[in-house]
């Protein structure tokens, strides 16, 4: 009996990759009927979202994803392979919570003359949520719910020997849904950015407090603030209840995530079906591995992709990272140059290279950067483990389409078809144009390696 998401791969592979004929006279360029491959990203995509409606981070489900990925990537590549990581899932937003919970404690210790024990704890609760929240650095925690994440990868390889390898990955795993209805921006206000201005606010006039009591000898006694720093500590007390608004802004559901980004896991699979198909056919490529990775965890710090980095080097020597996340839009699609609320850089030459193979097609694809507060992407962990990458992403940071984002909208519906055309056309051209001119490189070298009589100088 086949599985569900196995019953659509009778087609042909003749009949899926003809040549539009028509197409071909548009600049001399070979087109694929990139409009079928998107249809297969979608049964793909729908498929494995009607078996998982809810990925959360190291879940049965997730796990679930995972596995039916590998399924359909193992009958499209030379190997496949499923990998797994134990990490903590609620220690990303647990960040918020635990900043929630400080700052109580801080105005209470503010309140009884000892604001230099309140100083330290805003210090190390600052520091963690620096290190863990915005960097998305794993910090071991005392206690931490450690769970088994499911990454998932498949390689083609060349033709002749292996020189150059290319990944495209994306992740499986679906977001906690935030607690406050989708778009409604003074609602997000109340509960993020407000209880976060408060704790600075704070943390200052703990510091304020602090260097007031060492002056006047009273540190470590205990003492009423005086009056002026009183009044600033009583506003401060009766604002304090939006740390709760703050404690309970993520839930305990998870977003559909067909969007975000299950849909970028379908593409990776007819990205391995082709070029598997093209080796099958006698045209693979002469010298560059392909690699197709889906992470888990992404969505809770980028700990499926951070791990699979680092147990993967061999693999990824000398790589270039193309990854792709929420593709929704084709008017908005860019490719990232700082990942991680903008504070990791990304390779601009491998951006400037995927817009010029974008703009050699017809597509307007522009280069652009995460802000701060805008999250992050797996091509953090590949510029991390010293790998040229970047993400193309289809989505604004505001407007409609962003705001489906790690809510329950995030459905099928709204996934645009010539959008994935899109993506898949650039990924499917960025290899060919990149294999093509690393091989003409190659060529180019061996002539002059092979003359004695050539000298060289460093400039």
């Amino acid at each position: 009996m086949k599985m569900p998401w196995k019953r659509k791969e009778e087609k042909k592979d003749g009949s899926l990759f003809d040549v539009d004929v028509k197409a071909k006279r548009i600049e001399g360029v070979e087109t694929l009927k990139a409009s079928r491959l998107a249809a297969l990203a979608l049964e793909h995509c729908r498929d494995i979202l009607a078996a998982c409606p809810q990925r959360m981070a190291g879940s049965a489900s997730s796990r679930t994803a995972a596995h039916m990925i590998r399924d359909i990537l193992a009958d499209q590549s030379d190997d496949c392979l499923i990998t797994s990581v134990r990490c903590d899932e609620r220690g990303y937003m647990g960040c918020l919570r635990l900043i929630a919970i400080c700052a109580p404690v801080m105005l209470i210790l503010c309140w009884i003359g000892f604001p230099s024990i309140a100083l330290l704890v805003a210090l190390l609760s600052s520091l963690y949520l620096w290190n863990v929240f915005f960097l998305c650095r794993p910090t071991r925690r005392i206690l931490e719910r450690r769970v088994d994440m499911t990454n998932v990868h498949a390689t083609i390889e060349p033709e002749g020997e292996a020189r150059h390898t290319i990944v495209f990955s994306a992740h499986h795993d679906s977001a906690r849904m935030m607690n406050v209805p989708p778009g409604d921006r003074n609602a997000m206000l109340l509960s993020l950015y407000a209880p976060l201005v408060h704790f600075i606010v704070l943390a200052m006039t703990s510091l304020s407090l602090f260097v007031s009591e060492v002056f006047s000898g009273d540190l470590l006694r205990f003492n009423l603030p005086p009056l002026s720093m009183g009044v600033l500590l009583a506003l401060l007390t009766i604002s304090a209840p939006l740390h709760w608004r703050l404690f309970t802004l993520v839930g305990g559901q998870c977003s559909p995530g067909a969007g975000d980004n299950l849909v970028s896991c379908a593409i990776l699979c007819t990205l391995a079906r082709y070029f598997h198909w093209r080796k099958e056919g006698g045209h693979g490529l002469e010298d560059t591995r392909l690699v197709f990775a889906s992470f888990d965890g992404e969505e809770c710090g980028l700990c499926g992709s951070n791990a699979w980095y680092g147990s993967h080097r061999d693999l990824c020597r000398d790589a270039v990272v193309l990854n792709i996340d929420s593709p929704l839009r084709a008017s908005d699609l860019v490719v990232l140059t700082k990942d991680v609320n903008g504070l990791v850089d990304l390779s601009s030459s491998l951006a400037g290279e995927v817009c010029q193979v974008a703009g050699s097609m017809g597509y307007e694809v522009r280069t652009g950067s995460l802000p701060l507060m805008g999250g992050a992407s797996d091509a953090a962990s590949a510029a991390r483990a010293g790998l040229e990458a970047v993400t193309l992403m289809g989505i604004p940071l505001s407007g409609a389409a962003s705001d489906i984002i790690h809510t329950k909208e995030d459905t099928l519906d709204k996934l645009d078809q010539h959008t994935l055309e899109e993506v898949v056309s650039i990924c499917i051209k960025f290899v060919e144009s990149r294999a093509g001119s690393l091989e003409d490189t190659e060529d180019a070298k061996a002539p002059a390696l092979q003359d004695q009589s050539r000298r060289f100088s460093l400039r």
